[in-house]
C-alpha cells in the first residue's frame, strides 16, 4: 500500500468519525462567559473560536469590555460592592467595585481522532498510531470585569495521559488594570501568568488551527555546537506563556505597544524550590501599527466596515524583541567527538522579529520572521571550569492564510521554516492544513493535516471536536 493510499484511507475514516461526533453531539444548553454577560453569539468576537475577529481583538485589549460600552449592552447586571459615593471620600472608605452577576466560568472540551506516522531514521521503519483521545483535554475558563478599571482571565487545563492519569496545569491566571490614569486605552497593566502581547496574533490561543507554530515556540538552542531542532518539552525560543508584569496600550486608535518583565528559564533541578531558574529576569517589547479597518481599540471613526464582522481591508505591521539571561541554569550536552558530557548554560539569549497581517475581504494572511542569538558556555562537569564559549544563531519564519468560505466553513494553510544553529543539520519545515466546520456557534469540528516537508512519512492527521459552554 502506498503512503498516499494510507493517507486517503485514514482521511476517510476521520471524516466518518468526525461526522458521527458532530451528529451525536447536542448543542450545549448554555454559552460561554461573555456570551452570557452580553447575550450575544460567540461570532460577535470570534471569526471561528478561538481566533478573534477585529472586534474581538478590540474587546480583549479593552479589558474584556465592549468598545464604548454602555449599560444597555450588559444583559446580566453586576453585583455592586459598595456605594458609588465612596469614590469621592476615598481613602476614608474603601473604593467600590462589582462582581459578575453570574458564575463567570466556561468549559471547553476537546476530543480527537489521531493518526500519526513517523519514520525511524536509524531502522528505516515507519511507526503508525491510530488513537481515539476521548477526551484529549478539558479547559475551565474564567473571565470578567471587577469594577471600572480591573478585569481578569484564568484557565485551568486537564489533560489525559496515555495511562489514564490526568495532568493539571494553570495556563492562565491574570489580573488586568485597565486605564488607571491618562487617556483611555493608553496605559494598561497585566500581572500573573499569561500569553504575552509580544506573541499577539500568532500564539496558539489566537490561532484557528489545532497545532501551534512549533518552529517559533518549541525550538531549543541547547547543543554542544548549538541547537539541532525542536524540544520535547518547553523550548527556549520564544515563550508562549510568561509569569510576569506587562504594560501595554493603544495610542491614536492604531498604535499598539507593550513592554514586559518576566521569569526566565525554569530550573533544570526539580529540587530548586523556585519557579525561575535564576534571580535575573527576562525583558520583552513590541510595537504595532494598523492601517485601515477597525481601530485596535474598536474605533470606527471615518471607516466604512462591511456587515460581516470577520471582513475588513487592513494591514498591520509590527516588530518585537526579547532578551534573557540563563546563567547558572545547567543543561547536559555531549561533545560528539569525545564523547564527553558538559554542563551548558545559555548565558544570553535575544530574539528579534517582525509581524505582518493582511485582511482582504474573506482572507487573512499573516506571518512572522524571527532571528535568535544565544551565547552558549560549556563547563566541565567535575571542576566547573569554563571549557569553551560560542555565540550561535538561528532563524525561523512562518506564513499562514485563513479563509472564510462561509461563516460555518473555514480553511487554513501554514508553512513553517526553521534553520537551527547547528550547521551540521538541515532546516526543519512543516506544512499544516486545516478545515474547520462550525456545526453550531459553540461546536467546532476540525480536520487537520501536518506534515514534515522533508519526509512524507512523518505526519499527523487529526479529527478534532471542540465544544464550549
Amino acid at each position: 500500500m502506498t503512503p498516499m493510499t494510507r493517507v486517503v484511507r485514514r482521511l476517510l475514516f476521520i471524516l466518518v468519525a468526525g461526522i458521527v461526533l458532530v451528529l451525536g453531539t447536542r448543542p450545549a444548553g448554555a454559552v460561554p462567559v461573555f456570551s452570557r454577560k452580553y447575550q450575544t453569539s460567540c461570532q460577535t468576537c470570534h471569526a471561528i473560536f478561538p481566533k478573534l475577529n477585529p472586534f474581538g481583538q478590540a474587546f480583549r485589549l479593552n479589558g474584556y469590555r465592549m468598545p464604548k460600552e454602555t449599560e444597555e449592552q450588559i444583559k446580566q447586571a453586576p453585583v455592586s460592592l459598595g456605594s458609588e459615593s465612596y469614590k469621592k471620600i476615598w481613602p476614608k472608605m474603601v473604593s467600590p467595585s462589582d462582581l459578575p452577576g453570574f458564575a463567570p466560568f466556561a468549559l471547553n472540551t476537546k476530543m480527537g481522532v489521531l493518526y500519526s506516522s513517523e519514520k525511524d531514521p536509524a531502522s528505516g521503519k515507519t511507526v503508525v498510531n491510530n488513537d481515539f483521545q476521548f477526551p484529549q483535554e478539558v479547559n475551565i475558563f474564567t473571565a470578567g470585569t471587577l469594577g471600572q478599571h480591573f478585569s481578569f482571565f484564568g484557565e485551568v487545563t486537564f489533560g489525559q495521559e496515555t495511562d489514564g492519569s490526568v495532568t493539571t496545569e494553570i495556563e492562565h491566571a491574570q489580573l488586568h488594570i485597565n486605564s488607571p490614569f491618562g487617556k483611555e486605552h493608553l496605559v494598561n497593566f497585566k500581572i500573573g501568568k499569561f500569553a504575552p502581547e509580544v506573541a499577539d496574533g500568532f500564539q496558539e490561543m489566537w490561532l484557528m488551527t489545532d497545532n501551534g507554530v512549533d518552529t517559533l515556540f518549541n525550538y531549543s538552542p541547547i547543543g554542544f555546537t548549538g541547537g539541532t531542532g525542536l524540544a520535547d518539552g518547553v523550548g527556549i525560543s520564544l515563550p508562549a506563556l510568561v509569569q510576569g508584569i506587562e504594560m501595554y496600550g493603544v495610542a491614536s486608535h492604531r498604535f499598539l505597544y507593550t513592554v514586559g518583565i518576566t521569569n526566565g528559564l525554569p530550573p533544570t533541578d526539580p529540587a530548586a524550590g523556585t519557579v525561575d531558574g535564576n534571580s535575573r529576569k527576562d525583558y520583552y517589547a513590541r510595537v504595532d501599527y494598523k492601517f485601515g479597518g477597525m481601530g485596535l481599540d474598536g474605533d470606527t471613526t471615518g471607516v466604512s466596515l462591511p456587515p460581516e464582522n470577520w471582513r475588513e481591508n487592513s494591514f498591520r505591521v509590527g516588530a518585537f524583541g526579547y532578551l534573557g539571561d540563563g546563567r547558572g541554569i545547567d543543561f547536559v550536552v555531549t561533545d560528539p567527538s569525545g564523547p564527553t558530557d558538559f554542563n551548558q548554560q545559555d548565558r544570553r539569549y535575544d530574539r528579534a522579529g517582525g509581524y505582518l497581517s493582511l485582511y482582504f475581504k474573506d482572507l487573512n494572511v499573516f506571518g512572522v520572521v524571527m532571528h535568535g542569538s544565544d551565547k552558549l558556555q560549556n563547563f566541565d562537569q567535575t571542576t566547573g571550569a569554563l571549557f569553551n564559549e560560542s555565540t550561535r544563531s538561528f532563524d525561523a519564519w512562518f506564513a499562514q492564510a485563513d479563509y472564510v468560505i462561509r461563516p460555518p466553513f473555514q480553511v487554513s494553510f501554514r508553512y513553517e521554516n526553521l534553520n537551527p544553529a547547528d550547521s551540521t543539520v538541515g532546516n526543519i519545515r512543516f506544512y499544516n492544513a486545516d478545515f474547520s466546520f462550525l456545526s453550531r456557534a459553540n461546536i467546532k469540528t476540525m480536520l487537520e493535516y501536518r506534515r514534515d516537508a522533508h519526509e512524507s512519512e512523518n505526519y499527523t492527521l487529526a479529527g478534532i471536536l471542540r465544544f464550549a459552554y
